[in-house]
């Protein structure tokens, strides 16, 4: 995202809590801040983006936070995927030091975020939008508005909701397939033009080989991590609870998820479940062997 900004040509200063992501930009043309409040200081739009709410208040109000620095009349951008709640006190606390904020949370995934076309939801006033557009256009290709503070952050949820299901989808079917012997490739192709088709089949089969471009394909290096999947459905659960709207599918689609993490897989890629299912079946099979 940091580099398409500077492709741009807009003039760029970054912080990271790991300094070195920071400093290899470097080069490209961007400048690097010692702190938070220096970036924000040099800046007129601030984008934050982290992975949680706890992460975004502590950059924001730390005492050389984002909101230490003179924002006052700045536009400050959150593009992380966090509760929606959590958004709207951020944007009251933005506004209580005179900063415009909105949240802009993203689709699209390392994939996305490196061509410029990730999709964004925003939340919070549409005057602030309107007036950081051509910095978001720069990372994004479909931008949308979509309400109020806190309602950007909820499509976003929803989207994560769809888009777990079809993870834990394929990863069932891929290990029934495995154990039935049917050829993965072969069944990817009916897929593809089938009921079954989504996005996870034409990105995310997890078997090796069958896509070039899929995580299973390049030893499960995410597009989407398995532990902002398990985050992300959590915060559906506590979403859904605010709504007393029962989600039964995503209540077992996390704890299918949390298999990965409780193999340390959290940071492969959400698809790599299919793996541990497939690697389950064979362990099986070796047990009952004679």
């Amino acid at each position: 995202m940091s580099r398409n900004l500077l492709k741009a040509g807009f003039p760029l200063t970054l912080w990271n809590r790991t300094a070195s992501k920071a400093q290899a930009l470097a080069s490209e043309g961007a400048r690097v801040a010692a702190t938070p409040r220096e970036a924000a200081e040099s800046a007129d739009v601030i984008l934050l983006c982290l992975p949680t709410q706890v992460e975004v208040r502590e950059i924001l109000t730390r005492e050389d936070g984002v909101l230490t620095a003179a924002v006052r009349g700045k536009a400050i951008v959150d593009t992380s995927t966090i509760d929606p709640a959590a958004s709207q006190e951020h944007i009251a606390l933005a506004a209580a030091h005179g900063a415009e904020m909105i949240e802009a949370p993203l689709s699209g995934g390392t994939i996305g975020a490196e061509a410029g076309t990730l999709t964004m939801m925003i939340g919070g006033e549409r005057a602030t939008l309107e007036r950081v557009r051509p910095v978001l256009a720069a990372m994004a290709k479909n931008i949308f508005y979509v309400g109020g503070p806190g309602c950007g952050q909820t499509l976003k949820l929803c989207n994560q909701l769809i888009a777990g299901s079809q993870t834990v989808a394929l990863a069932e079917a891929y290990a029934l397939l495995h154990a039935a012997g049917i050829d993965a490739k072969l069944a990817t192709d009916v897929f593809s033009v089938s009921a079954a088709d989504c996005v996870a089949i034409r990105q995310r089969v997890p078997v090796p080989g069958v896509l070039p471009n899929a995580p299973a394909s390049n030893d499960w290096k995410p597009g989407f991590a398995t532990e902002w999947m398990v985050k992300d459905l959590f915060l559906v659960q506590q979403l859904a609870k605010n709504f007393a709207i029962p989600v039964v599918q995503t209540a077992a689609n996390l704890q299918v998820l949390e298999q990965s993490m409780q193999e340390g897989l959290g940071k492969l890629d959400q698809s790599v479940i299919g793996k541990v299912m497939i690697d389950r079946i064979e362990a099986a099979r070796r047990r009952t062997r004679p």
